[in-house]
């Protein structure tokens, strides 16, 4: 009975005591990311990854939803512990962030409505095309195209959609599995291959977190080794991409 007690003491003191993380994501961004309601209970690719992983480290994970661009800000200056919403793994941004290891390949891709006259890249000289605010989009799509494109900016991808309806633009770049989401539920297709692009993609954190960025990594790896990394893939992504 006495261990009995103290097993029953030490299990409350452990969940009294238990690490709270503020995980900064993206409202809406399926496969990846997805509010169920307004309590801002999620799910998606990236948010069962994370929750995962807190399990492991024994943390609190209270996801917060935000625009990407305010993902970076707010990351960098300390307000929240942790970002993830399939986000891009730089050498220039590993100058003011500190990454996990990949947990995904990283690659955009161009899509558009089905109605649309535009079937490959070459299409898109001298056209609109919207990108997500503080992704690296923007740079890559000018780069490739040697500025012969006109990038729009949105905060959100329900903007950007919104945006492709109203005839604002011409077509919209995302990460390749939102687009490859979209062609296959929706009226949407997708325009040329994917570009690879980064690292991969990462759980970012602020520069001064190396300790917990440790034990994220940890808990990745155990989660590739023991199978449940591909048991949350084969959730959201076809296994042959």
């Amino acid at each position: 009975m006495k261990k009995l007690a103290l097993g029953v003491l030490l299990l409350f003191s452990s969940v009294l005591h238990a690490e709270t993380l503020t995980v900064g994501t993206l409202p809406y961004a399926p496969p990846f990311e997805m509010a169920a309601d307004k309590s801002n209970h999620f799910f998606g690719f990236d948010i069962d990854i994370m929750e995962e992983v807190c399990r492991r480290i024994q943390a609190d994970c209270q996801f917060i939803p935000m625009t990407f661009e305010q993902l970076m800000v707010k990351t960098y200056s300390g307000e929240i512990s942790l970002s993830i919403a399939a986000i891009t793994i730089t050498d220039d941004r590993k100058e003011s962030y500190l990454f996990s290891l990949p947990y995904l390949p990283s690659s955009g891709q161009l899509l558009t409505s089905t109605k649309s006259p535009i079937n490959a890249i070459n299409d898109l000289a001298g056209k609109k095309v919207g990108s997500e605010k503080g992704t690296i989009f923007k740079e890559m799509l000018l780069e490739k195209f040697n500025s012969n494109i006109q990038i729009i900016e949105y905060s959100t991808q329900p903007e950007i959609f919104q945006a492709l309806s109203n005839n604002e633009i011409d077509a919209l770049i995302l990460d390749e599995g939102s687009s490859k989401y979209w062609s296959a539920n929706g009226d949407f297709k997708l325009i040329g291959p994917e570009m690879k692009i980064g690292i991969g993609y990462g759980i970012m954190a602020n520069k001064s977190e190396q300790a917990l960025v440790d034990r994220i990594n940890k808990a990745l790896l155990s989660m590739e080794n023991d199978g449940t990394y591909v048991k949350i893939y084969s959730q959201y992504f076809d296994q042959t991409q």
